[in-house]
């Protein structure tokens, strides 16, 4: 009995195999055509190509896929497009300028009561954070560049900064 039962496992296996057999091998030309019709340039013709695959008419690879027809070749030297660089840090541009000196021209209050000034050497920085920072003209006043492109505003002397933005 126990021999019988050995057997029609043996033959049941054999039989499922033989049957997924032709259907593995049928889909090795199948996906060969899938990637001859992934190489055609022309959207057309290679959504006529995808038709005739889908259809059961087969193609032939060698007609699918013209002869000397290379994959394009990206210049490495060109520059990327912006949807290549989208959502990455900009270019760090290390001067090694952290501090520069400035001196005050004019200082005046926006309607929410952080500082707008104006320097000597023409820019213009908005205070960011809403500390109280006193700005006598007369000061020696330096921007220091902190982490995450941050500005920060402080005045030789005194223990204390904003954080700032530049405007102009």
């Amino acid at each position: 009995m126990l021999k019988k039962l050995a057997l029609g496992s043996v033959v049941s296996c054999l039989s499922v195999a033989l049957l997924w057999t032709p259907n593995a091998s049928a889909q090795e030309p199948t996906l060969q055509q899938l990637r001859a019709c992934a190489g055609i340039e022309n959207p057309l013709k290679r959504l006529v190509c995808y038709d005739k695959v889908a259809a059961g008419e087969g193609v032939d690879v060698a007609v699918a896929q013209p002869q000397g027809a290379a994959a394009p070749q990206r210049n490495s030297n060109a520059q990327a497009s912006p949807t290549d660089t989208f959502g990455l840090p900009a270019k760090e541009t290390d001067d090694g300028n952290d501090t520069i000196y400035v001196a005050i021209s004019k200082a005046e209050k926006d309607p929410y009561g952080k500082w707008v000034i104006h320097f000597t050497n023409g820019q213009v920085w908005q205070q960011t954070d809403s500390q109280y920072f006193p700005l006598p003209l007369d000061g020696d006043y330096e921007i220091e560049r902190g982490l995450l492109n941050s500005y920060f505003l402080g005045r030789d002397g005194l223990n204390k900064r904003i954080k700032v933005r530049r405007i102009k």
